[in-house]
């Protein structure tokens, strides 16, 4: 009797016995994996393993059962490139801000230089013959090229490789109007990305960049199902991405609000209801790792998912990716080529109006449902529309992504309709 009221505390204690479509407890989902604890759900400091407890232990609270072994990890491994100590670029005007004001690649090598000029490279200085003769014979010692939004112009394009064979240092900056970072899977480059305006022709910088590749780093996805009260052996499968783009320093996180965030909110609030309606056929809920990667934990997870479930079992995977918007509707990826399926999902919203409009898309490989639909199983990406922008950048925070009710409402009741019509049908 004394567990048994310990499992409802904690069980009250998480949010379980909270109503469906909790837009709270989804919000506490995102404010969390979003905080500097999880650093970016990346792979400095283990921010990507931080986050992979927190999900488990939301499954353990919920009582589901292991889908991989003993526990709710499924491990793998991936090469990786990593910024774990100082990223920085210090100007005669003082220290720019890392992540607003310049990114670095994310296959960059490691970079000591001090007492750098820039020399800015535009159009004008390229396509003017006087000044594109003195850019070739400039001497490139303790300069640093700095390449400056330039077209695709012929003329412009032949004399940039030009001047490129002639500049004979590995290290470049680049002007790019958006500041949107990813995750190397090896070194090589020494490229820097700037806002515009930071810097200005001639000035003096300091640049210092510390890279560390890892190598077979150890990743893991989180995998729990609850069992189909009517038919256990059948199975709908529930994903989204928990990792994310880590650090840049120790100083600078992506936190990765939307992306993905809001779609492990969905999921978990997704098996909160689950937990309370038992559903006909087992839902097994995943959160990927290394999807920003490459796809790299739904890759692995599907190359050795027949020693854990029967593929000829799987329903359909709903995978969710971009979720905390949605007021101007959801976008079915793949639903271009599953068009039964498509016109399931398009039927449920006009019959309930739950969004403004459902819209499809051909298959891409653009999330993890990729490698699913690749071996012949039916998957949609769903990802949410509406005005937010933030994207891969230090923007994507908990504090510009508050969920609004009434979207966030009907996407989960959408989706969810969506689940119980493929078990019926």
């Amino acid at each position: 009797m004394k567990n048994f009221f310990t499992v409802c505390i904690a069980l009250v204690c998480s949010g379980l016995f909270a109503q469906a479509q909790d837009v709270k407890f989804a919000q506490y989902v995102i404010d969390t994996l979003c905080s500097p604890y999880y650093g970016g759900r990346g792979y400095v400091d283990h921010g990507d393993i931080r986050a992979s407890k927190f999900i488990a232990n939301q499954f353990s609270l919920a009582q589901l059962d292991p889908v991989v072994g003993d526990d709710f990890y499924h491990n793998f491994r991936l090469n990786v490139n990593t910024f774990p100590g100082v990223v920085k670029i210090t100007r005669n005007k003082g220290e720019l801000s890392t992540g607003h004001d310049f990114i670095v690649a994310p296959n960059c090598k490691s970079i000591k230089e001090t007492d750098q000029t820039v020399v800015f490279v535009h159009e004008q200085r390229l396509l003017d013959k006087k000044m594109f003769k003195h850019l070739l014979k400039t001497n490139w010692s303790n300069k640093v090229l700095v390449l400056d939004t330039l077209s695709k112009d012929k003329k412009v394009v032949k004399r940039l490789a030009k001047l490129m064979k002639k500049y004979p240092r590995e290290i470049t900056l680049e002007v790019h109007k958006k500041l949107t970072w990813g995750v190397g899977r090896d070194q090589s480059s020494k490229r820097i990305l700037l806002k515009p305006g930071v810097l200005s022709d001639g000035d003096k910088i300091d640049i210092e960049v510390e890279a560390v590749f890892k190598k077979s780093y150890k990743a893991r996805n989180v995998v729990g199902m609850i069992k189909g009260t009517e038919h256990p052996d059948s199975f709908i499968i529930v994903t989204g991405h928990y990792d994310h783009l880590g650090k840049m320093g120790q100083d600078c996180y992506i936190p990765g609000a939307n992306d993905n965030a809001s779609g492990i909110a969905m999921i978990l609030d997704l098996m909160h209801y689950y937990r309370q309606h038992p559903p006909a056929f087992s839902i097994v809920f995943i959160g990927f790792a290394g999807e920003e990667a490459g796809l790299v934990g739904s890759y692995h997870f599907v190359k050795e998912m027949k020693n854990h479930l029967d593929p000829n079992a799987i329903r359909f995977v709903v995978n969710m990716d971009l979720m905390g918007s949605g007021q101007e509707g959801i976008m079915a990826v793949n639903g271009a080529n599953l068009t039964k399926e498509y016109a399931l999902l398009e039927s449920i919203n006009e019959e309930h109006k739950f969004l403004p409009q459902t819209k499809k898309r051909s298959q891409s490989a653009n999330s993890d449902h990729y490698f699913f639909s690749e071996v012949g199983i039916p998957a949609f990406f769903f990802y949410l529309m509406g005005p937010y922008n933030h994207y891969h950048d230090v923007d994507d925070s908990a504090e510009n992504l508050r969920l609004e009710k009434k979207a966030y409402d009907g996407s989960f009741n959408l989706i969810r309709y969506y689940i119980d019509a493929l078990m019926r049908g």
